[in-house]
């Protein structure tokens, strides 16, 4: 068969499957109806201004950790490791990558405030906020995992480099910009320790014979599997289930605060911004283009050097969620707190906020057309 034939029928088959995925269709419909919800109640007057603020506060200190740590309940693999440890070293790889390509990228711009905000704003998007209980909703928990774990670099350089940047500080001028106070900023985070903790529970499971458990501590309830004394999901479901429950209500709530936000703040003077405009089209289209031609690199050489399982799906859609995102709500706030432009930085906020509802819609389908295509594999 002629390739360039079989390379259309190929992407045709894919295309007919992603058309015809109820989870695609489903995932949509609940982003729309969730976000829309929330937009509607806020333009209404029948919520208070500040309900998305208040439903945030509860998601990123409750619900996103309890989903951290229960997505590593599940059985270690060899291949889970390599996979963690490539989602590791590629966010700090890609971070780093996507601080100069946004210097790049602005480069035209000539006010160095607006070139500084705009680059320090695509490198980091609202990953926890936004990207994250996407990602879990519609990929599962163990795409949720790579997130994580890939998020430890965004973590990183959102409180180092983005700090500094915007703020015009430098380490040690002061004590809020202290070696130490960094690393309180990095690693103290909720979700940071809860990732952390679970990530640690799940590699300890590869100790040899730490699997004894054969029924959970507080009923006659037995498994036929042998599990660590750790694996909460099996040896103290009646404690694990809550806080699955909570971890599980992420992403309708960040949805539903997501609209809460889009209604209560003027959609007419951001509309008119056309930086906000140009960030929201490179981040939401070029952005994950470039990582999806850097992940397609990095497996073609993985199967050429006769190792295919590089790039799994998980770490494809984990990776393309991360850089579709709006700007991060911290990198928001430095611009604010800093008064480094913040009424640009605000309207990127809103843009890239529907920008990344309408990216959701693509980039949901273009991952479906890959999942079939078998380039990348499944974990």
């Amino acid at each position: 068969m002629n390739p360039g034939l079989f390379l259309a029928e190929s992407v045709g088959s894919n295309l007919g499957k992603a058309f015809t995925s109820e989870k695609l269709w489903v995932n949509i419909c609940k982003t729309v109806i969730f976000i829309l919800l929330g937009f509607l109640f806020t333009k209404k007057k029948k919520l208070p201004p500040e309900t998305g603020k208040v439903l945030t506060k509860f998601v990123m200190n409750v619900c996103l950790p309890c989903l951290a740590f229960c997505s590593f309940m599940s059985p270690w693999t060899v291949q889970g490791g390599i996979d963690a440890l490539v989602n590791f070293v590629l966010g700090f790889v890609l971070y780093l990558l996507f601080i100069f390509i946004g210097k790049l990228f602005f480069c035209w711009v000539k006010d160095p405030d607006k070139r500084l905000v705009l680059g320090v704003l695509f490198a980091f998007g609202s990953t926890t906020f936004f990207g994250y209980p996407l990602v879990v909703a519609i990929y599962g928990s163990a795409a949720g995992n790579d997130f994580n774990i890939m998020n430890v670099a965004y973590r990183v350089g959102l409180y180092s480099y983005a700090y500094l940047a915007i703020s015009g500080l430098s380490i040690g001028k002061d004590k809020n910009t202290s070696f130490g106070a960094i690393l309180k900023k990095v690693f103290l985070n909720p979700i940071l320790i809860a990732t952390f903790a679970g990530l640690l529970l799940w590699v300890l499971q590869a100790i040899p014979a730490v699997n004894c458990v054969r029924k959970d501590f507080l009923t006659t309830n037995t498994s036929k599997v042998m599990v660590a004394p750790w694996r909460f999901d099996v040896t103290t479901p009646w404690l694990f289930q809550p806080f699955q429950t909570l971890g599980n209500l992420s992403s309708t709530i960040i949805l539903f605060a997501i609209g809460c936000t889009l209604g209560s703040t003027s959609l007419a003077s951001a509309v008119k911004d056309k930086y906000a405009w140009i960030w929201t089209g490179l981040k939401v289209l070029v952005a994950p283009a470039i990582v999806l031609g850097i992940l397609a690199i990095l497996q073609a050489i993985g199967i050429a050097a006769d190792f295919n399982k590089l790039v799994s799906l998980d770490t494809l859609h984990s990776c393309i969620f991360t850089w579709m995102v709006p700007p991060a709500t911290v990198a928001v706030g430095y611009c604010i707190a800093y008064d480094k432009e913040k009424e640009m930085a605000s309207h990127i906020s809103l843009v890239g906020t529907l920008g990344s509802v309408v990216g959701i819609l693509i980039w949901v389908l273009v991952l479906t057309v890959l999942d079939g295509s078998g380039f990348f594999f499944a974990a």
